[in-house]
């Protein structure tokens, strides 16, 4: 079965004193940016079946922000798991996905999200992995493509075939 995968690294959060980084919010900018990404994905038909969003609450604000464009809402999974997870970490979220996902949106950090992306990247569009290594800024997403199980996705095997930072 063909599958998408959309990684997604939070937009801009803000610095509040005596905030923790967990409860860190999005900035002004982010708030902005956020909504771009949930356009981009309608307007490319890219809409997730289900997304996996770490609890800190800049990437629960990115997604929801996000999602406000989607027409129908995928299922959501908040994670401790991706909560400033390695990329391998998130290649076992990834893995635990049932059959029935065709479309998973994980939402997370850096620098696990673009060390992910890397990782799963195929040779088949090396431009798009030159842009992935090049830089890896606040709100960009990577959507790979697979044919397979995701039980089963390992480094190499998968295709990027788009890489966007939505600006607002």
């Amino acid at each position: 079965m063909r599958h998408t995968l959309i990684l997604l690294r939070h937009a801009k959060s803000d610095w509040p004193d005596g905030v923790a980084d967990h409860d860190r919010p999005l900035s002004a900018r982010g708030r902005r940016d956020a909504p771009r990404t949930g356009a981009w994905l309608v307007d490319n038909d890219r809409v997730p079946d289900r997304a996996a969003v770490s609890t800190a609450l800049r990437t629960q604000e990115t997604y929801e922000l996000a999602a406000e464009a989607f027409p129908a809402g995928p299922e959501v999974l908040l994670l401790d798991d991706l909560y400033a997870a390695s990329a391998g970490e998130m290649l076992e979220v990834i893995r635990r996905t049932p059959e029935g996902i065709g479309t998973l949106m994980i939402v997370s950090h850096n620098p696990g999200t673009q060390y992910l992306a890397l990782a799963l990247a195929d040779e088949a569009n090396p431009e798009l992995v030159t842009k992935v290594h090049a830089r890896y800024p606040t709100n960009t997403l990577t959507v790979l493509e697979f044919d397979g199980v995701w039980a089963t996705l390992d480094p190499a095997g998968a295709s990027i075939v788009a890489v966007e930072s939505p600006r607002g």
